[in-house]
């Protein structure tokens, strides 16, 4: 059922904005890669000339060398030791140089760069995406805040934020929570395994424990929660949108809220009786049409083994890391 979702959506595709692009997307996005309109901004305007003429991988693919912000103007670029660790936001020094890590962070230039409000941004008129990916050093927030259409457009966003201060100034994960609950989305995964060292005689000897300065997180549009608080309209909410949706959450392996949602489409009218009964069963959300294999080809975890892996779930961590450990599998995160 999905699957054929996936060719449905051949002529249209799945709107993705990459703000803070590294020029191509993680491999969980292979089996809608030929679906997706990707608009990728980066202040590099050399690599975005490079990238805009490479094969793209994608339906469609383009480019833009802006520097994204909350607001049009001129900010201060801080140029670091690492490429990778570059902001807007001048690095929180007397915090990172407790870490390990913290030569990465220290400034070798600063360079006034323009940079651009989403929302006046030209090239995205007329562009409703469907799933917003963030990666900006800090700039979560204000870059959200000022997102408009284009956040209410999306039921997908995914995001890179700290936990703590880690630039002067930058939004923290509390704040982004409480952002993107207010806005109607929900948290549905968290990749918390960014655990740094702190600089003294024990960062040559990591524990696994030290401690979590950022995650990545994926948030999905609770439209059931906004259509109780009288903000879902039916009437401007297409097929395709519907198909969209439930392939992301195909995606995301999100399959229980998959069908959740299916059940509040057909009530909406939006999904008919034939397709929700569909949807029912669990082999109709492989989204690749390979009858139960990933990506390598090899056999999915099987229904029972999902229903085990539900239950190990509610034991306790320290059960569930002495299990984890005679396994030889890793501990559990929470």
């Amino acid at each position: 059922m999905i699957f054929s979702y996936v060719e449905q959506l051949q002529n249209v595709g799945v709107n993705l904005i990459d703000i803070g692009s590294s020029g191509s997307l993680d491999a969980k996005w292979a089996p809608i890669k030929e679906l997706i309109n990707l608009v990728g901004f980066d202040p590099n305007k050399e690599e975005c000339e490079r990238q805009n003429k490479l094969p793209s991988p994608y339906r469609h693919s383009t480019f833009l060398p802006y520097a994204v912000h909350g607001k049009d103007g001129v900010e201060t670029l801080y140029k670091t030791r690492s490429i990778y660790c570059y902001s807007l936001l001048k690095p929180n020094k007397e915090w990172l140089d407790r870490f390990a890590f913290h030569e990465l962070f220290d400034v070798q230039g600063e360079e006034p760069i323009p940079v651009r409000a989403i929302h006046k941004i030209e090239e995205l008129n007329g562009f409703s995406p469907d799933v917003i990916k963030i990666d900006v050093q800090g700039l979560e927030l204000p870059i959200l805040s000022d997102a408009g259409h284009l956040l209410e457009s999306a039921f997908y966003v995914e995001t890179e934020t700290g936990f703590t201060e880690n630039y002067v100034g930058e939004t923290t994960f509390s704040q982004l929570d409480g952002f993107m609950r207010a806005n109607g989305f929900l948290m549905f995964d968290i990749n918390v395994n960014h655990r740094i060292s702190r600089n003294n005689r024990f960062k040559e000897s990591p524990s696994g424990m030290e401690q979590i300065l950022w995650a990545e997180a994926v948030w999905l549009k609770d439209y059931i929660g906004l259509d109780r608080q009288g903000r879902f309209d039916a009437l401007n909410f297409s097929e395709h949108k519907v198909k969209k949706v439930l392939a992301l959450c195909a995606l995301q392996q999100c399959y229980d809220y998959g069908l959740e949602l299916a059940e509040f489409f057909h009530r909406k009218g939006l999904l008919s009786k034939h397709e929700l009964d569909a949807l029912g069963n669990l082999d109709a959300w492989d989204i690749q049409g390979t009858g139960g294999a990933g990506l390598s080809g090899e056999p999915t975890i099987s229904a029972k083994y999902r229903i085990l892996a539900g239950l190990l779930n509610v034991l306790p961590c320290r059960l569930r890391n002495a299990i984890h450990k005679a396994s030889g599998s890793s501990r559990c995160r929470s």
